[in-house]
């Protein structure tokens, strides 16, 4: 896959400096491109500190498996603030803006892009002194990039998989691996978030010996350069006394490894340990390359920097990848086909019940609006709760001359408007079948429109009392925007619930949950097509055309749009963030 390279001033070596003087550079970033081995294109940044281009200290800085150069901004940062230079670049056949498509990934490749990279170095900068940082699934491949090429002179792996079969049996609760050697054919398959051709990676795997914890005991055994790893304690994906037999195959003295504390396998779930972890990460650096000692004057980047790099990225991405609202329908319209048996899944029913109990006591002839319905299951989860609620309790006319409440539901796919419609209506008529009769007039009222919240919306301000908006703002142009039209919406004393995923979600522990009380294989298998569907979305989270937010994010949001006593909640099994405000 090929893409333009977009030269704007913006992505020119950043200026930015402290309380904004220029002249006080903090780190400088430029634009490189360079081919690997098989002659594809690789696109990356070259960062670097503020004395400028002569320092000859280089740190690589590699994504992680189904993360761009972006992802990994704060790592490349913190080293360049402290001295470095660094390179960060998006591997080919991944996301990001190299050659190549992610469905044909493999470790081997990885691998080869990571050796490209050395060469680029050596070959650009003469580059004699070169230490890689890796997390996760990147580290296997700099093992055996290590062992082939003795340039590398310093390992760096955090939260490292060093068992890849058994980190995707812990995932998916079987062995690919096994079948694949069988001779049985898996086609394709959610690899930790992404769909990829699982036979393709995994015969790769077997073929170049990636598979298991012994090949991984080989590579270490054949390389000379220091390694340092770093476990988290709640890895569930990778488990630590596997971690501990790995760091004592290598060879010599020339090796450490930290256990970090309450973490789990993404780091940036808690802030601090990330922090901490990256002043280790500069430590080790310093002294293994540079026999650096002195480590109190450990220097932290600017966050206002880091956060506007990002936003420039991801700027950039955005023009890159940049879809039409037609294709932007096609996708959800394909992905909303394959999303109905999310209701099976708790987690997302958690989710559910946490947004109907944030909007409160719904009363007698309220209007509620589900802003992005997709196929309707907010409103059909709603709509089973006051069904079931009202067998005792019916509810009544109060305080207009129709008992109903009224549901809108409205979203910019005619296909799953339809569906929302269907089965809302399927839901109400076996209810009244069941009670013979119980209701000769409706208890809710229900009306459905094809609304595109990137557009004005056709409602008068001033309408509803209460607004759902569930996992839909991540993938608007304007997220803010489209809140503050929302809040417009609302009447005085309404509630508005927003929810998104939060930034580096991990969609792969939500299917983890539901296997555990899975029924059959079939719910296994429906399970799994609802994570590789998941994966499309992530996919274009990495390219930057969606983003998922953070409670802090949200929490500024929606008080940006003029709500009050807003509050923010976890859900969707610790993967989503929910926030609350009223209109005053």
């Amino acid at each position: 896959m090929e893409h333009n390279i977009i030269d704007l001033e913006v992505f020119r070596p950043a200026t930015i400096g402290v309380n904004g003087d220029p002249r006080q550079t903090i780190v400088g970033t430029e634009l490189v491109t360079f081919p690997n081995r098989d002659g594809m294109r690789l696109v990356g940044f070259h960062d670097y500190p503020n004395e400028g281009l002569e320092n000859g200290r280089w740190m690589i800085v590699l994504p992680g498996y189904g993360e761009t150069k972006t992802d990994v901004i704060a790592t490349s940062y913190f080293l360049a603030k402290n001295g470095f230079h660094t390179l960060r670049f998006d591997y080919s056949w991944h996301v990001g803006e190299s050659d190549g498509d992610i469905i044909s990934t493999n470790l081997e490749a990885m691998k080869n892009d990571l050796l490209s990279s050395v060469d680029y170095l050596y070959r650009r900068f003469r580059s004699k002194e070169i230490g890689v940082v890796a997390s996760s699934l990147a580290s296997r491949a700099l093992l055996r990039a290590a062992r082939e090429d003795e340039r590398i002179r310093l390992l760096l792996n955090l939260v490292s998989v060093v068992d890849v079969r058994k980190t995707l049996y812990a995932i998916y609760q079987e062995d690919y691996f096994d079948r694949v050697k069988r001779g049985v054919r898996v086609g394709v398959l959610d690899v930790l978030g992404f769909q990829v051709d699982a036979d393709s990676f995994l015969r790769s795997a077997i073929e170049n010996g990636y598979d298991d914890l012994n090949t991984t005991m080989e590579d270490l055994k054949h390389i000379t350069a220091p390694i340092v790893f770093f476990a988290a304690e709640k890895d569930e994906w990778v488990e630590l006394d596997d971690v501990r037999r790995a760091v004592y195959a290598c060879p010599g003295k020339r090796r450490d490894w930290q256990i970090l504390d309450g973490a789990m396998h993404e780091l940036n779930e808690n802030s601090e340990v990330a922090r901490k972890t990256l002043r280790e990460v500069v430590r080790y650096a310093g002294f293994f390359l540079f026999n650096q000692i002195d480590f109190n004057g450990i220097k932290q980047p600017n966050l206002r920097e880091i956060g506007l790099r990002i936003r420039k990225e991801k700027k950039r991405n955005k023009l890159i990848y940049a879809t039409s609202k037609d294709q932007e329908r096609e996708f959800w319209k394909s992905y909303l086909e394959n999303y109905s048996f999310i209701v099976n899944v708790p987690d997302y029913w958690d989710l559910m019940a946490l947004v109907y109990s944030l909007l409160g006591e719904i009363k007698s002839c309220d209007r509620i609006l589900d802003a992005g319905c997709g196929i309707g299951n907010f409103g059909t989860y709603h709509l089973i709760r006051l069904l079931y609620a009202a067998r005792n309790q019916p509810i009544v006319p109060s305080r207009c001359q129709s008992p109903s409440i009224h549901y809108v539901g409205v979203d910019f796919v005619r296909a799953a408007i339809e569906q929302a419609r269907r089965t809302h209506t399927e839901i109400e008529e076996e209810f009244i079948q069941r009670r013979n009769g119980w209701s000769a007039q409706p208890l809710i009222n229900r009306s459905y429109g094809l609304v595109d919240l990137d557009f004005p919306l056709p409602f008068q301000d001033n309408s509803f009392e209460k607004i759902c908006c569930n996992l839909v703002v991540s993938y608007l142009r304007d997220p803010a925007e489209a809140i503050a039209k929302l809040a417009k919406l609302l009447k005085n004393e309404g509630t508005i619930v927003v929810t998104s995923l939060k930034p580096f979600a991990d969609l792969s522990q939500i299917y983890r949950n539901f296997i555990k009380t899975a029924k059959s294989k079939t719910d296994i298998e429906e399970g799994r097509k609802l994570l590789s569907n998941a994966g499309r979305v992530k996919s274009k989270q990495a390219q930057g055309l969606y983003q998922f937010f953070s409670e802090e994010v949200l929490t500024n949001m929606l008080k940006e749009a003029g709500l009050h006593d807003v509050e923010t909640y976890r859900s969707l099994g610790n993967q989503a963030n929910v926030a609350i405000g009223t209109k005053k």
